[in-house]
């Protein structure tokens, strides 16, 4: 499985890490995205929530679940 995150406008800030612009990083991840599509992989697509419910997400789409606190 590939998992992509785009970027996300609400929550785009840039730092010492993430130096380009918010115009940059679309741009970068729809390259990324379409070379990846043409070397046969099917992307899934992070949606935009919380870690923990991207986390459920990921578990939830590889057919695991999260661990219990027991």
């Amino acid at each position: 499985h590939l998992f992509l995150a785009p970027p996300w406008p609400d929550i785009y800030e840039n730092d010492a890490d993430r130096r380009h612009s918010l115009d940059r990083a679309l741009i970068n991840h729809d390259r990324d995205a379409a070379a990846y599509s043409e070397a046969g992989y099917n992307a899934v697509i992070l949606p935009r929530d919380t870690v923990a419910a991207r986390a459920d997400f990921v578990l939830a789409t590889l057919g695991l679940q999260r661990p219990t606190d027991e």
